[in-house]
């Protein structure tokens, strides 16, 4: 069990990004949830790009990003496709969902999301970016259980150390007990001086807001089985049936309009037969095709 959990959260760590303000500042993370989507919180884009935070529409604007843990400085861009912006009327809110606009990094993988009914005393771990710290820092504490808006309360209970804290929103969290994320840092308490908590979105409000994320964590759980090597092999595959593919399509097209001008029988008929010939073959790389992209994800 133990190497099991240390591989989870070796995996965990790959999921991670870092979110930039358009000047290269460090605004805050996110995490990816399937082959190409992230979440993060809204607060984080809307900080991102300079605009109100309770902005009701969805940004267009691109979010830059990187995988810090495994690929620092490699800028990627992403989109806005699920929004829930920060409210004080809304339970349900300080939500984003992100597309990637770039290919991921190798050895990137998905978080594996997980629930339970009593966290109370679950020891966690959070990553995140506080102010001058741009390179990240490890966090830990406990978890307690919601509030009214369906939060999950985490306390750090040790003296020395990082809390959860802004420039930690967006992180996913990680449960030790559970080998997963069991949600999204969103809060953190900055009233009282002497307490050192925060607040987490739990996996079922993100399951609630985002009525996809159930189906992206399915691709997720296909995505996180294959090895980085494998995936080089099935997207060279894929990059491979391209060229017979066009090849193929230009043939058939070719012989249709032959076929079109075609004016005796024995000629229709041999036309009749390559076209069959080559539709059959275009049926199976086209097959080939859509059980690679199965696989990647």
């Amino acid at each position: 069990m133990a190497n099991h959990n240390t591989n989870s959260f070796e995996g965990f760590k790959t999921s991670i990004v870092r979110i930039y303000h358009s000047n290269g500042a460090v605004v805050g993370a996110g995490f990816l949830v399937s082959n190409g989507y992230l979440l993060t919180c809204a607060h984080v884009i809307t900080e991102a790009l300079g605009i109100l935070q309770t902005t009701e529409e969805a940004p267009t604007e691109a979010i830059h990003l990187d995988f810090p843990l495994i690929a620092p400085g490699q800028k990627l861009t992403a989109s806005v496709v699920f929004w829930k912006p920060v409210s004080d009327t809304e339970v349900i809110e300080d939500i984003a969902g992100l597309r990637l606009n770039s290919k991921l990094p190798d050895s990137a993988q998905p978080v594996q999301l997980v629930t339970a009914e009593n966290l109370w005393n679950h020891l966690i771990r959070v990553f995140g970016f506080p102010k001058g710290d741009d390179d990240g820092v490890w966090g830990s504490g406990v978890l307690r259980d919601k509030n009214a808006k369906g939060w999950l309360q985490i306390e750090d209970i040790k003296v020395p150390g990082y809390q959860v804290e802004r420039g930690f929103s967006g992180a996913p969290v990680w449960d030790d007990q559970l080998a997963g994320v069991v949600g999204m840092a969103v809060a953190a308490e900055k009233r009282r001086e002497n307490v050192k908590a925060g607040f987490l979105v739990p996996t079922q409000v993100l399951n609630q807001f985002w009525s996809e994320l159930g189906q992206l964590e399915e691709i997720s759980t296909n995505y996180q089985r294959l090895t980085p090597r494998k995936r080089r092999r099935l997207e060279k595959e894929l990059e491979d049936l391209q060229q017979p593919y066009d090849r193929v399509r230009e043939k058939l097209r070719r012989l249709r309009n032959e076929r079109a001008i075609a004016n005796d029988p024995s000629t229709e008929f041999q036309l009749d037969m390559e076209i069959e010939e080559e539709q059959g073959k275009l049926h199976k790389i086209e097959s080939n095709i859509e059980e690679i992209e199965k696989q990647i994800g």
